[in-house]
């Protein structure tokens, strides 16, 4: 009888010590956060996720903008908000004390959102565009909610988003999906469309497939396909072509391409932390004054930024150690824009532009 007490004793320990085990290498290895993802998929799978971006056809897939007949103003940048870098098991202890309720904000290394931020409240009711990258290092949900929140979540309201690489460092994006909800767009896919007056804007997801048949390069044909308006523009986190080259960036020249084929005018970018300003495009990356697309990369939004480097051939104008905002006006056949330093208000880059025909 003894024998087998302490054999079971001995199975249940093993056992609980393998479980033990198993939940620390799993705290670990998604550095804290695998109890505010358990908590997002429940909370998730407990309700029917609304939208208020439809997708069935495009006037129900339309926010309209309450200022028709009038030229809409935006506000763009990306790369926006840092909480202090942490490694190893410090992350893992800061996104469990947030999770835990006992996380506080940790200094950012620069101003640079506070400054962007009181750009933005210089324009009250702009729509402003948030081109990905929002919440450093990781777009977990301690850096949402404590750093980018802090500086930019007062106008949360009238932000539209898309997400970039960083907010996928955390599994599957979860923090992004549940910080924006409806205004990720729908079933937390990142892409969705926003009419303005003449011009259909496009906020489309770099880091997902757009390979020809895959479920956005389907949306997007359609919505391209089907849309009336006049002028298009789009934005997405890693540009298709800059002067500064990156990896993992052919799904964002797939999104180009498709664009440049159904006459889209603008693309937004960011990823590179400068203001470039490219000439037009085609799908190739090739100039293109008649038909191609022009692209403003402005990753300028606070994180911290490149110095100046030589522009390649195609861009037109590229500026460094400088954060900012791009201000663009969208006109009924045309656009003009601004790049505004956030320490002065000075347009350190502006000019005007046409649509291009979509026929």
């Amino acid at each position: 009888m003894t024998k087998c007490s302490n054999k079971r004793f001995k199975i249940v320990g093993g056992v609980t010590a393998v479980l033990i085990l198993t939940g620390l290498i799993t705290i670990q290895a998604t550095h804290g956060q695998i109890f505010s993802m358990a908590t997002s998929w429940l909370a998730v799978e407990s309700r029917q996720v609304g939208s208020v971006f439809a997708d069935s056809g495009e006037q129900a897939s339309m926010i309209r903008d309450k200022k028709a007949g009038k030229d809409a103003v935006l506000l763009a940048a990306g790369d926006i908000a840092r909480c202090q870098p942490h490694e190893g098991f410090d992350k893992t202890l800061r996104n469990l004390e947030y999770t835990f309720g006992d996380a506080a904000p940790r200094p950012l290394k620069d101003a640079g959102a506070r400054q962007t931020a009181k750009l933005v409240d210089d324009y009250p009711g702009v729509p402003v565009l948030a081109l990905g990258d929002l919440a450093y290092p990781d777009g977990a949900p301690v850096d949402l909610n404590l750093c980018y929140d802090t500086y930019w979540g007062h106008f949360k309201e009238r932000t539209y988003p898309t997400p970039g690489n960083h907010e996928y460092h955390s599994l599957n994006a979860y923090a992004y999906y549940d910080y924006w909800g409806d205004r990720a767009g729908p079933d937390r896919r990142g892409y969705y469309a926003k009419r303005m007056n003449d011009w259909l804007v496009l906020s489309l997801n770099s880091e997902v497939p757009a390979d020809k048949g895959s479920a956005q390069a389907s949306w997007l044909e359609d919505q391209l396909a089907n849309s009336d308006a006049a002028c298009v523009l789009a934005f997405f986190h890693k540009p298709a072509f800059s002067t500064k080259k990156r990896d993992d960036s052919e799904d964002a020249r797939r999104l180009f391409d498709l664009l440049f084929r159904n006459g889209a005018t603008l693309v937004l970018n960011g990823h590179n932390h400068f203001y470039e300003r490219t000439r037009p495009l085609d799908g190739q990356g090739r100039v293109d004054p008649e038909n191609g697309i022009v692209t403003f990369v402005v990753g300028t939004g606070g994180t911290y930024t490149d110095d100046s480097r030589e522009p390649e051939a195609f861009s037109e104008r590229l500026i460094g150690n400088t954060y900012g905002m791009l201000k663009l006006t969208l006109s009924k056949d045309g656009y003009n824009w601004q790049f505004l330093s956030a320490e002065t208000g000075e347009a350190l880059d502006k000019g005007t532009g046409s649509c291009n025909s979509r026929s």
